[in-house]
C-alpha cells in the first residue's frame, strides 16, 4: 500500500523501503544516529551532524587537534574553526531527493533578509539555497542568479527532473574549499578538483568522472552478485536449521518416550533416577537449541544486511549519477567485504543426535541409579548431499603447461604453481591474469610445488630446487625462511599453529613445522613409523582434516595415507580401481577427502575413514590429466590439469 505525505505526494511500499535503508547505510550521523542535520565531513571523509561535531570537538581553537570519531585519524582544527570544515553536498543531495519526503528545510531568503523561519518549498539546484513560496520566484531575477535552476520539492522527487539535477550538481572537494570536484585520478584512485590537479595529481593520468564511474561500476556490480550468491546461501542455512531444530525436537520426544516407558516398569526404585534423567536431556537439548537459536538468528541478520545493502547499491548502479557512485564506492565497497568475509550464513552448527542407552541386568543396580540408564550423545555434522553430476563453473587457461598445486587466497584469488616454468602465477576470481613471480625477495625460484595460504593473506611456498619454505605476506614479501631439503607439497592445520610439508622422492618424509604464538616457525618433528622407517616412498602432497589428523597422497605406490594427529597410521586408501599417480589432494569443509587421479581422468571422493564415496568428476566431464586440487571459499572444488588449464566443478548441492 502506497503511503500519502505531504502536499500529494505518493510513495510507493518499494520507495519506502529503499529511503530507509539509506538512511540506515549512509544518512545516520554516528554520533547521534540520526539524519543528518547540516551534514559535515572531516578530512578523512567521515561525515556527522556539523552540532554533534559541536558538542564532541572540545576545542575548536585553530590548529588544535582532535581524533575522528570514527576512525580515529586526527584532524587539524581549520583557520575558520567549524565553519572551516567541508559541508557534504552529497549527502545533502540524497536528503533532498531519495529521503525529501521526511524532512523540512527552512527557505535561506527568509533566514538572511528578515531572520525569520519560513517553510521552504524548493530549492536552487545551482547554488544549493533552499527557498520558500515567497521567495523562489524573486531568486533568479538579479545579476548573479539570473542563470539559477530552482526546482519545487515535488520537481526534485520526480525521475523528469533526474538528468537535469545530475548536470547541476555540485561536489566539493573536501581540502580546497570552493573548487568543484572535476576529475578522477586512476592512478591514486580518488575523484579530485582543479587545485588538487595542479597541486598533488600533476603528471598523473585523469579522467572524466563519467568514464571512472563505468569502470567503478562492474567492480561494485561483481560483489554485488557474489552477495547475491552469499544471501542464497544463507537462505538454505536458514532452512537447514530450521530442519535440524524439527529433527532435534523429535528426537528429544522420542528419547523422553523411551525413558518414561522404562522408568515405568522400574517405577518404584527409579522415580528419582527418571528425573535426573529427563533433566539431563532437557538441560542438553535447550544448550544446542539455544546455540541452533542464535545461528539461526545470527544469519537471518546477516541476510538482512546483504539484502539491504545489495538493494542500495542495485539502485545506486541504476539510477544513481557516476559522483554517487564514486563517492560511495569506498563506502559500499567496504562494506560488501565485511558481509563477504562474515562466515554467518556458510556455518550450519553441528546435528545433535541423542539416544537412550539401558542394561538389561539392572533389578541389584536399581538402587545406584545405573539400572534406567544415561542419555548418551553423538554429535553429527549437517553434511550436505553431494551432486550425482559435479557442475564445471569456471574454466580458464594459465598460460603455463603442468600447473602442479593451486591456492585460493582469502580475498578470492587462484594463486597457481608451475615447476618447470620456476614460477608463481596469480589470477582473479573470474579467471583473469593479473601477475607473474619468478623470483621472491631477489631469491629466483626454483622447482616451487606447493602452495598455501594463512586465512590473512599470508602465504606458505615451497620451493624445492631452492631447498626451502618461504613465508611470504600478502605483497609477496619474505617475512621467513625455513630450510627443509627437498620440500614438495605443503599444508597448514585450522588452528594455524602446524604446517606439513611433504619431502618427495629424495627424502621421502613428511615433516612438521610448529608456529607459536609469537609466529616464530620451527621444525618440530618428522612422520615415520612405528620401527623408526621411512612411512612413505614419495609423498607429494599433504592436507589436514579440521580434527588435525593428516593426509598425504604418496605417488609411488599410488595411495593415499590418513594419519592420525601425532602421525601414527589410521587408514589407507587405493581406490576402487587400481589409482593411477595421485598428484593432488585436499580436504573440504565436511573432512571429504578429494583425490586427483591423473591418468583415468577422474577425481576420487573419500571419506574421513578411508572408504570410497564416489567419482566427482571424469573424463566424461571433460577432466583431463588432474593434477593439484584445492577448495574455494564457494566450497566448490578447484583442479588443475596438465594442459594448463584450471577448472572450478561445484560438486555439493547447495
Amino acid at each position: 500500500m502506497a503511503t500519502a505525505d505531504l502536499k500529494g505526494v505518493t510513495e510507493s511500499p518499494q520507495a519506502a523501503s529503499l529511503r530507509t535503508e539509506i538512511v540506515n547505510y549512509f544518512v545516520s550521523c554516528s554520533l547521534c544516529l540520526e539524519e543528518y542535520k547540516d551534514p559535515t565531513d572531516l578530512p578523512c571523509r567521515h561525515t556527522f551532524c556539523k552540532g554533534c561535531l559541536k558538542t564532541y570537538i572540545s576545542d575548536l581553537t585553530p590548529g588544535s587537534k582532535l581524533p575522528c570519531p570514527v576512525c580515529q585519524k586526527e584532524t587539524e582544527v581549520p583557520k575558520d574553526g567549524l565553519e572551516g570544515f567541508t559541508h557534504n553536498f552529497f549527502i545533502e543531495s540524497l536528503q533532498d531527493t531519495v529521503l525529501q519526503l521526511t524532512h523540512t528545510k527552512k527557505c535561506s531568503s527568509c533566514a538572511l533578509v528578515s531572520q525569520t523561519e519560513t517553510v521552504a518549498t524548493s530549492k536552487c539546484i545551482t547554488c544549493h539555497d533552499y527557498l520558500c513560496e515567497k521567495c523562489s520566484p524573486f531568486h533568479c531575477g538579479t545579476k548573479f542568479t539570473k542563470d539559477h535552476k530552482v526546482l519545487t520539492f515535488q520537481q526534485l522527487h520526480s525521475s523528469e527532473y533526474e538528468k537535469e539535477i545530475q548536470e547541476q550538481q555540485k561536489i566539493i572537494c573536501p581540502e580546497h574549499k570552493g573548487e568543484m570536484i572535476r576529475y578522477f585520478c586512476s592512478d591514486c584512485n580518488v575523484s579530485i578538483c582543479r587545485d588538487c590537479r595542479i597541486l598533488h595529481h600533476d603528471g598523473h593520468k585523469l579522467i572524466t568522472l563519467e568514464k571512472a564511474a563505468e569502470m567503478v561500476k562492474p567492480k561494485l556490480l561483481t560483489k554485488f552478485c557474489g552477495m547475491e550468491k552469499k544471501f542464497e546461501t544463507g537462505e538454505k542455512t536458514i532452512a537447514k536449521i530450521d530442519e535440524i531444530l524439527a529433527t532435534l525436537q523429535e528426537n528429544e520426544s522420542f528419547v523422553q518416550q523411551k525413558i518414561k516407558a522404562r522408568a515405568n516398569h522400574l517405577r518404584q526404585l527409579v522415580n528419582q533416577r527418571e528425573k535426573t534423567l529427563v533433566q539431563e536431556l532437557h538441560q542438553t537439548t535447550s544448550s544446542h537449541r539455544n546455540n541452533l537459536q542464535i545461528s539461526r538468528k545470527n544469519c537471518s541478520a546477516t541476510c538482512s544486511s546483504i539484502k539491504s545493502t545489495t538493494d542500495v547499491l542495485k539502485n545506486i548502479l541504476q539510477q544513481g549519477a557516476p559522483i554517487d557512485v564514486l563517492t560511495l564506492q569506498h563506502q559500499l565497497g567496504q562494506r560488501l567485504d565485511e558481509l563477504q568475509s562474515t562466515s554467518d550464513v556458510d556455518d550450519i552448527p553441528e546435528e545433535l543426535k541423542l539416544t537412550l542407552t539401558t542394561n538389561t541386568d539392572v533389578d541389584q543396580e536399581i538402587s545406584s541409579g545405573a539400572g534406567l540408564g544415561n542419555v548418551q550423545i553423538s554429535r553429527q555434522p549437517a553434511l550436505p548431499k553431494i551432486k550425482p553430476k559435479a557442475e564445471c563453473m569456471l574454466e580458464f587457461y594459465t598460460g603455463c603447461e603442468r600447473p602442479v598445486d593451486i591456492s585460493v587466497s582469502p580475498n578470492r584469488e587462484y594463486v597457481t604453481i608451475h615447476d618447470r616454468d620456476n614460477k608463481v602465477k596469480v589470477f582473479s576470481s573470474d579467471g583473469t591474469s593479473k601477475q607473474e613471480i619468478t623470483s621472491v625477495s631477489d631469491t629466483q625460484l626454483k622447482f616451487p610445488v606447493g602452495i598455501c595460504h594463512f586465512p590473512d593473506g599470508r602465504l606458505v611456498l615451497s620451493g624445492s630446487g631452492n631447498n626451502k619454505l618461504f613465508i611470504l605476506s600478502p605483497q609477496w614479501e619474505v617475512q621467513q625462511i625455513v630450510d627443509v631439503n627437498n620440500p614438495y607439497g605443503v599444508a597448514l592445520n585450522k588452528s594455524c599453529t602446524k604446517i606439513a610439508v611433504a619431502q618427495g622422492y629424495k627424502e621421502k618424509p613428511v615433516s612438521i613445522i610448529s608456529i607459536d604464538i609469537k609466529g616464530q616457525i620451527t621444525l618440530t618433528g618428522v612422520i615415520k613409523d612405528k620401527d623408526g622407517e621411512q612411512l612413505f616412498s614419495n609423498p607429494y602432497q599433504v592436507a589436514y582434516m579440521r580434527n588435525g589428523c593428516l593426509v598425504v597422497n604418496d605417488i609411488s605406490p599410488n595411495k593415499l595415507h590418513i594419519l592420525t594427529p601425532s602421525g601414527d597410521p589410521l587408514y589407507q586408501y587405493t581406490g576402487p580401481d587400481k589409482l593411477s599417480p595421485p598428484p593432488g589432494v585436499c580436504v573440504d569443509a565436511y573432512d571429504n577427502i578429494l583425490v586427483t587421479d591423473r591418468d583415468n581422468h577422474c577425481i576420487h571422493l573419500v571419506s574421513p575413514d578411508g572408504k570410497f564415496i564416489q567419482y566427482i568428476a571424469t573424463q566424461a566431464d571433460g577432466l583431463y590429466k588432474p593434477w593439484g586440487c584445492t577448495i574455494n571459499q564457494d566450497g566448490d572444488l578447484v583442479v588443475t590439469q596438465v594442459d594448463g588449464k584450471v577448472k572450478i566443478f561445484q560438486y555439493l548441492e547447495k
